[in-house]
């Protein structure tokens, strides 16, 4: 009786330290992977395409404010604001890719859009940069997060009508294509989705492969305790689903040479999309660098785009 005691006492110990295991991979690992850094991490492009001084110099010499939000979870979001230097009501949002920064990312563009006569904002999104927040979205709170920023530059022009665009790149782009399937103002003209992902845990998966991590455990561990961690499932960002109910005209770009988010994902978003659409694949390019490889082609798709969905321009 006594040996048969010590037995069911002795699985039993197993059981739970197996499940006590289970639980603490799933739960460090959504830790790892969605907590913010607390650092401003330098992604590959700019520490191999650094801005010019000139450059530097331009985007220093342009008139910028910071604007605020607050999240429908009171989170305090903060934004660097460019406005163009003429009468226009042309507006991009420019929205950043993972443990990155608005400005990080988005500083090729600002030149750019400027030139071309448009107010630009470049949000940190949530749990990023100078915005508060714990966990990363990973696009699910940041699509409603977009909803209040285009409140907010609503609001910032005294709800005169507006042409707004929306420009994510990797995260970034599955951001703005999860707020693609909301109910946006009809002041949001079209879309810029430079190299996102079509699903998240499809995503996190192929990472973990890349890195030889087994991922059954870790993403069943993960996926049972993501909505007690992080408050979202993250089962739940499904990018396709958001986009098949888009009517928002929509340039997808990929290089088809990423290796980080694999260039079959835009195929699926394209296809996945019924709205207007365009489609750019730059040759060469690696993740987040197809405007970094041929930023003619890219600025004169991002024109020949807005020119077709702007309307009543300020010149």
């Amino acid at each position: 009786m006594k040996n048969k005691k010590k037995t069911w006492l002795t699985v039993a110990s197993v059981g739970l330290g197996v499940t006590a295991g289970y639980l603490l991979t799933g739960y460090l690992s959504l830790r790892y992977a969605f907590k913010r850094k607390n650092y401003k991490q330098k992604h590959a492009t700019a520490v191999t395409h650094p801005l010019s001084e000139e450059e530097k110099n331009y985007i220093a010499s342009l008139k910028q404010e910071t604007l605020t939000t607050t999240s429908f979870d009171n989170l305090a979001l903060k934004a660097t604001f460019f406005p163009a230097d003429i009468a226009s009501n042309k507006v991009v949002i420019c929205i950043h890719g993972y443990h990155s920064y608005g400005m990080l990312d988005h500083q090729y563009f600002i030149r750019f859009y400027h030139e071309h006569g448009f107010h630009v904002l470049i949000p940190d999104d949530r749990a990023h940069g100078d915005s508060e927040g714990e966990y990363i979205g990973f696009g699910y709170f940041d699509r409603l997060d977009i909803m209040q920023w285009i409140m907010r530059i609503q609001e910032y022009f005294d709800y005169q009508p507006l042409n707004i665009m929306l420009h994510g790149v990797s995260m970034g782009a599955s951001s703005v294509l999860m707020a693609s399937g909301e109910e946006l103002s009809s002041d949001v003209k079209c879309i810029v989705a430079d190299c996102g992902y079509a699903s998240a845990r499809e995503q996190l998966t192929n990472v973990l492969k890349a890195h030889h991590i087994p991922t059954h455990t870790i993403m069943s561990s993960a996926s049972l305790l993501s909505k007690k961690v992080i408050g979202y499932d993250f089962n739940n960002i499904d990018v396709i689903k958001q986009v098949e109910k888009s009517h928002i005209p929509t340039l997808f770009i990929h290089g088809d040479q990423d290796s980080f988010v694999d260039y079959q994902n835009v195929k699926k978003l394209y296809e996945a999309c019924h709205a207007p659409k365009e489609l750019f694949i730059v040759p060469g390019a690696e993740h987040c660098d197809s405007y970094i490889t041929d930023p003619k082609g890219y600025e004169s798709h991002i024109l020949n785009f807005t020119n077709k969905y702007f309307t009543d321009e300020k010149q």
